[in-house]
This record gives C-alpha cells, sequence and structure tokens, in this order.
C-alpha cells in the first residue's frame, strides 16, 4: 500500500516498458584518463641532473645522476728497476762544539826557571826567574808566573844585560817570551816589580819552557 502511494504521489519514477520489451542497455561511463604530469625541464649543475620545479605529490622524482669520479691528478709512478738496493744514509746529528783548550806549552827538559825574590818593601817586590839552558845549543824561551790576589798591578818587567822579552797578559797570569835565544850552558836572568799587599811573593804558578820552576 505504501508503494503504491509513493508512485501515485510521483516521489518515486517510474519506468515503462511494453510487456515483453527487453530490459535497456545501460552504458558504463568511460573512466577518466591518468592524467600525465608535465616533466620539468632538467637543470644540470657540476655534472648532476636536478629538476627545476618540484613535481607534484605523488608523481615520480627526478633523481640526479651520480657523478663521475674526478680524475687522479698524480701520475702512476713506474716501477722502478730491478738492482741492488741501497740504504739511506742518515746525516749526522748537530753537535755543540766543546770550547777550545788552551794548549799546554811544551816541557823542554834542557831549560830550567829558578825563582827568587830579590827585594822587598811595604807596598811591593822584585823577584827574578833565572832562566838556565843546560844544553850544548841555544834554546828558546818562556816563562809564566801568576801569584796570589794579594799581589796587585805589574809596575815593570825586564831581562837583565840581554834583549828584552815580549809580555802577553791574561787575567792574573803573565807569559814572557824571549826575544833572543838564551846561550848554550848559559842563563838569562828575566826581573819583574809587582805590587803587594800585605805579605807573600810567591806565585801560584811558575813554569819555565812548560816546566815547574824552582822556588827559594
Amino acid at each position: 500500500m505504501v508503494v503504491i502511494f509513493l508512485v501515485a504521489a510521483g516521489c518515486v519514477p517510474v519506468q515503462t516498458r511494453a510487456i515483453g520489451e527487453p530490459p535497456p542497455t545501460v552504458v558504463p561511463e568511460p573512466e577518466p584518463e591518468p592524467r600525465v604530469a608535465p616533466t620539468p625541464p632538467a637543470v644540470k649543475t657540476g655534472g648532476q641532473l636536478v629538476a627545476a620545479a618540484p613535481p607534484p605529490s605523488g608523481e615520480a622524482v627526478l633523481r640526479p645522476a651520480p657523478s663521475s669520479p674526478a680524475p687522479s691528478t698524480s701520475a702512476a709512478m713506474p716501477p722502478s728497476p730491478a738492482g741492488p738496493t741501497h740504504r739511506s744514509v742518515e746525516s749526522p746529528r748537530a753537535t755543540t762544539p766543546a770550547p777550545p783548550r788552551t794548549p799546554a806549552p811544551s816541557v823542554d827538559p834542557d831549560v830550567v826557571g829558578r825563582y827568587r825574590v830579590l827585594q822587598q818593601f811595604g807596598d811591593g817586590f822584585i823577584a827574578e826567574v833565572l832562566v838556565v839552558n843546560t844544553s850544548r845549543r841555544d834554546r828558546d824561551w818562556t816563562v809564566t808566573v801568576r801569584f796570589p790576589d794579594n799581589v796587585g798591578r805589574l809596575y815593570a818587567a825586564w831581562v837583565e844585560g840581554a834583549p828584552q822579552a815580549t809580555m802577553r797578559r791574561s787575567g792574573r797570569e803573565y807569559v814572557f817570551t824571549g826575544s833572543v835565544p838564551v846561550g848554550a850552558r848559559s842563563s838569562v836572568p828575566l826581573r819583574f816589580h809587582f805590587e803587594r799587599h800585605g805579605h807573600g811573593a810567591t806565585p801560584q804558578r811558575c813554569l819555565a819552557n812548560g816546566a815547574p820552576c824552582d822556588l827559594d
């Protein structure tokens, strides 16, 4: 009854067909064709391909092409020819040079020095080193003297009765060298006048041609 009422009221459309007429053929609507997204132009930067604009969602993304490895700039070293093996020689290490040493005077046993004090006074003294040549030929001679701290400056030095000697000073040490050799079986007196404070006139060091002097 309800169906009849709806049909009568025109609410439900009713298709009428004759008896025995076949039902109409239903043609399905065509499906929409898939939209092909335009491929963005590729831009080449630094050996890689990148998309000019991002593609729409769901479309394929153009991946950058793998960059080719940069060619090696170093040339391959050719193998060394077969031959004897050479060992590398290490350079010597730098060493600090030792300070130069003053060479000791050569000892001449044929020349003897004899030291003695000739005269003393309040603030000084006069002493002598007698250089004796015991050999049978002339000899060069050198006398070295060094006095303690109480002996001050040298006032004068001379060779008695012979050509004068030359003098060289190093600190408190005095070196006298004869300008002429001392004759065979003879002697020359070297004398000097020193300032003195207090007592004592014995030298700390006295050498004649490298040999110690005889001290009186």
